[in-house]
């Protein structure tokens, strides 16, 4: 079913009737026709009359955007929900489909089902990575996720947006498996973190030459020059987050990601991982 997106200029005046109730009940609520309607004027100087308040208001209740009670109003958390989770998805497909050199993409080479692309730092790398997977697991439920990587630094810098990613992922009925090598301070807290979201996680004692993720049909290789791994190893040890971000994380090299799609494979990578976390599946 469709729904309107009514979007209002918070920072300016408000350019018609349901911009400024809006407006009024995004700072007070529950409010009743006749407050919303004087809020209004004092706080716009509004000129329009109280039959155009009534009418905005009425409406805005027939979209959900605004809900009743005892005849005093607020707005719909429901429908700013859907709003969020439509420009989510809005701007991941839009974001994913931009050229590839907005993400510092150096060269790109594909065959049909397999794909190199040569970033130019670890960041952008990741980046694409993290778009691409959010704009095929979004669409999907149930699917199984394992990751094998060498260090964990994402969680040093996550945003909300990025919890709040996992989170609607985990409602999706999505399932995480991680395994990380790194035995830093930094990296002991990123496995806590990722536990009490509710992922899966263990420790991984052998050598890593590449990091690995599989999701759906994909299995996909990270692969990080040596010299940069050591570094990363090294900075996250130490705790020094800014030498990471400025001298491993954004420094220029030849960062190569290889996405293959092959049903087969990705589901005997996930067999594999699956094997280290019997007592869990039991």
């Amino acid at each position: 079913m469709a729904f309107e997106i009514l979007i209002p200029d918070l920072e300016n005046k408000p350019k018609t009737s349901k911009d400024a109730v809006i407006n009024i009940l995004t700072n007070k609520w529950s409010l009743s026709l006749r407050e919303i309607y004087y809020a209004i004027k004092k706080e716009y100087n509004y000129s329009g009359s109280y039959q155009s308040v009534y009418k905005a208001v009425k409406e805005l209740t027939e979209l959900s955007v605004l809900k009743s009670k005892e005849r005093k109003y607020e707005i719909n958390i429901a429908w700013v929900k859907k709003v969020q989770s439509f420009t989510d998805i809005v701007e991941t497909n839009y974001y994913t489909k931009q050229r590839l050199q907005r993400f510092g993409l150096k060269e790109a080479n594909s065959g049909k089902e397999i794909m190199i692309l040569n970033f130019e730092t670890i960041f952008d790398a990741e980046k694409y990575l993290y778009y691409f997977m959010k704009n095929y697991l979004t669409k999907k439920k149930n699917d199984i996720i394992c990751c094998k990587v060498s260090h964990e630094w994402k969680s040093i810098y996550y945003l909300r947006a990025e919890y709040n990613y996992y989170k609607k992922l985990l409602e999706r009925g999505h399932r995480f498996y991680f395994m990380f090598k790194g035995n830093s301070l930094l990296e002991k807290n990123a496995k806590e973190f990722y536990k009490k979201m509710g992922l899966n996680v263990q420790n991984l004692k052998e050598y890593l030459p590449n990091d690995t993720l599989v999701f759906g049909d994909y299995f996909i290789q990270l692969f990080i020059p040596e010299k940069l791994k050591l570094a990363m190893g090294k900075a996250l040890e130490k705790g020094d987050k800014l030498n990471l971000l400025k001298n491993v994380l954004e420094k220029p090299s030849s960062i190569k990601l290889i996405l293959n799609k092959d049903n087969s494979l990705a589901d005997e990578i996930k067999n594999q991982v699956l094997k280290n976390f019997k007592a869990l599946l039991r």
